[in-house]
């Protein structure tokens, strides 16, 4: 019997008995399907996707995608913009809720001016050349368990939405929870559309999510995956919160509560 087999016999047998249906194909890999559990209780795993599931972070991709396409200017000035939150964060002057958020927030500073087709083919850079390669192999195994037991799996990330889709396609999530971006007439404005997916709002955009796609979830029986303090509301959400190659703070709070910890934070590079 597999981990996930004896966490939760019970549970998933509840949820297999609950989304039985005879006369309908059901696919848990196609967003577009969602709509099939309406009245179904269902076990969910919800996955951070930066430092969870992928080694490499979007907004580092995106610099790097930037530069070599004749911003590196503009590049350049999101992260030295953005630097001194850095030490402020070294000194613990600012939570990493405080730290992260802006990374975020600006990231479409770089898109700014491009069409959707020049966005879409930085998305797909960013996907294919800087974050696929580098996946966290033994986080990817434990999805595709959950996929093999039938549970929703949902992506909540504050990365851009485009690029998390991307990945949520490749990986066959049931949806993704992403940070949105501004165009007007075709044309990206440079902002996000707040709020950020980030810290506290992970949780209450996943449960909008949920909410608008109809799909009602045992958060008893689910699980959450973070590898970060800030991912803290989403794995709060669950029965079975795990901290995936954590962060200090992340790893204390682990080990207090006895959560499962996969990886070792200690090795991990500065996020």
């Amino acid at each position: 019997m597999d981990f996930l087999s004896t966490q939760n016999t019970k549970g998933r047998e509840n949820f297999l008995r609950a989304t039985w249906c005879p006369s309908w194909e059901i696919s848990f890999y196609c967003a577009q399907r969602a709509a099939c559990y309406n009245a179904a209780i269902m076990i969910a795993a919800f996955f951070d996707v930066d430092g969870t599931l992928y080694q490499n972070n979007m907004w580092r991709g995106l610099m790097k995608y930037a530069a070599q396409h004749g911003r590196k200017h503009r590049a350049r000035f999101y992260f030295v913009m953005l630097l001194p939150l850095y030490y402020l964060r070294k000194l613990h002057l600012i939570s990493e809720d405080t730290f992260r958020k802006p990374w975020m927030a600006n990231l479409g500073w770089m898109l700014a001016g491009w069409t959707k087709e020049q966005g879409d083919a930085a998305f797909r850079w960013v996907v294919e050349e800087y974050i696929q390669p580098h996946p966290r192999a033994d986080v990817i195994e434990r999805l595709r368990a959950h996929q093999a037991q039938q549970h929703a799996v949902i992506l909540v990330s504050g990365m851009l939405a485009a690029t998390l889709q991307l990945l949520g396609d490749a990986l066959g999530a049931t949806g993704v929870v992403g940070t949105q971006i501004e165009m007007r007439d075709g044309i990206f404005t440079g902002k996000t559309i707040p709020p950020v997916v980030n810290g506290a709002d992970k949780a209450r955009l996943t449960q909008k999510f949920l909410r608008e796609q109809g799909l009602e979830i045992d958060f008893a029986a689910s699980y959450s995956y973070g590898d970060s303090i800030a991912d803290l509301s989403m794995m709060q959400l669950v029965g079975h919160p795990v901290a995936v190659y954590p962060d200090a703070p992340l790893e204390k709070l682990a080990r207090a509560q006895g959560w499962e910890i996969i990886g070792d934070g200690a090795g991990v590079k500065e996020r």
